[in-house]
């Protein structure tokens, strides 16, 4: 029966977890800014509207989700041309793979890389070094980016009106490198007077490489403020849409696909609330009625084992009426029992290799042994049996087991 003090501490438990439910459901979503570049996310750095763009714009059979990484995918289909798309925050190839791709490049093909972290092993091998933009007088780290060639330029550069990790290349082989794009840190004005390059183009064998440092340019947000989505479509001019578009789903920050039924449900705000309410509500219900029901465990006082007063007893009988002759046959069979079960020596012949076996386990010398054994039989002769023999009998035992 619930007293009336819980009855009300249950109603104040359910009254804040209704009060905090309403508030949290009434507060507008957050932003997620999580880098996730997934094509199926549309979070501001998720990559739906563009992917979604680029299969909308150009024939759709030439875009190819590859799951894989890019070295078993390249190992199972080393014929295929095109160009392998890569966009994410951090881009890092090791050797092996990076050998692969490279090779692959080698035969007349294209790799497209937009990242703010490209592996060191191929900045290494075109020779290139990056570095970060920073303002020395401006904590503002919103950068401008625009690319040079003159059908591709605008009036003004587009600008990204979020503070963030802005790369560039700092240092390139200017005999074989390409500059495509450019970038600043927007001060005030959109006008790129200082341009640090955020895009180049480098031959590779029959193919080449293309490198970007500015992914957001391909994140929802992006595409979707004023006309950026302009400059991700003409950064993308330098791309062969004729040959298929390898569009990678393995270098990502975030996931391409869910396969947890609890994400589905804790994404949405409403469900989540709901779900977290079911396992509060579970909870109380447990402490709650499993006090109510709960009833004391009794102590079962555990029987005492009465064997060692039982033979104290029987024995002190013994004693006291002098049938000493008795308690030798008793001592004699406790005796081979003990030497039978934790000596482990079998007692059906005591001749002399079985008194040198009980001797060595018993940590005994053989004569002592020899001796104890000698006087059992003497006594066992014996009709009658004194008080004094009893003793030294008992005397001997116990000499002989406290050495074991």
């Amino acid at each position: 029966m619930l007293t009336k003090k819980t009855k009300i501490f249950i109603i104040v438990i359910i009254a804040l977890i209704g009060l905090l439910t309403f508030l949290e459901a009434s507060e507008p979503e957050p932003i997620n800014w999580f880098p996730s570049y997934a094509k199926t996310d549309k979070i501001p750095l998720g990559t739906f509207v563009s992917y979604n763009m680029i299969k909308e714009t150009f024939n759709k059979s030439i875009l190819k989700d590859i799951n894989q990484p890019p070295y078993e995918f390249l190992l199972d289909n080393d014929t295929i041309s095109g160009t392998y798309f890569f966009v994410n925050g951090s881009i890092n190839f090791d050797e092996a793979e990076l050998d692969r791709i490279l090779n692959w490049v080698e035969k007349g093909n294209t790799l497209f890389v937009s990242s703010k972290s490209i592996s060191d092993k191929l900045l290494d091998t075109l020779s290139i070094k990056t570095d970060n933009l920073v303002f020395l007088d401006d904590i503002s780290t919103q950068p401008m980016v625009e690319l040079v060639n003159k059908n591709l330029k605008v009036d003004k550069p587009y600008h990204y009106d979020r503070d963030t990790y802005n790369p560039y290349f700092s240092e390139i082989d200017t005999t074989n490198t390409t500059v495509l794009g450019l970038t600043q840190l927007y001060n005030d004005t959109l006008q790129i007077k200082d341009p640090k390059l955020n895009y180049i183009k480098q031959p590779f064998g029959e193919g080449e490489i293309l490198l970007h440092s500015f992914p957001e340019a391909f994140g929802n947000y992006f595409m979707l403020t004023d006309n950026n989505y302009e400059y991700t479509q003409n950064l993308l001019s330098y791309i062969d849409f004729k040959k298929d578009i390898l569009w990678d789903n393995h270098y990502k920050s975030g996931k391409t696909f869910y396969s947890s039924p609890l994400f589905f449900l804790l994404q949405n705000r409403y469900l989540k609330w709901a779900y977290y309410i079911l396992l509060i509500g579970v909870l109380l219900f447990v402490i709650f009625e499993g006090k109510r029901k709960q009833r004391s465990i009794p102590i079962i006082t555990p029987l005492k084992n009465q064997t060692l007063a039982f033979t104290r007893t029987i024995s002190a009988m013994y004693f006291e009426k002098e049938k000493h002759k008795e308690i030798v046959e008793k001592q004699n069979l406790l005796f081979l029992d003990y030497v039978h079960h934790d000596l482990r020596i079998p007692t059906n012949t005591l001749d002399e290799k079985t008194l040198l076996d009980i001797s060595a386990r018993s940590n005994n010398d053989y004569e002592d042994t020899k001796t104890l054994f000698t006087y059992f039989e003497e006594l066992s002769r014996k009709k009658l049996i004194t008080k004094e023999e009893l003793m030294r009998l008992y005397n001997m035992i116990s000499e002989f087991k406290s050495k074991s």
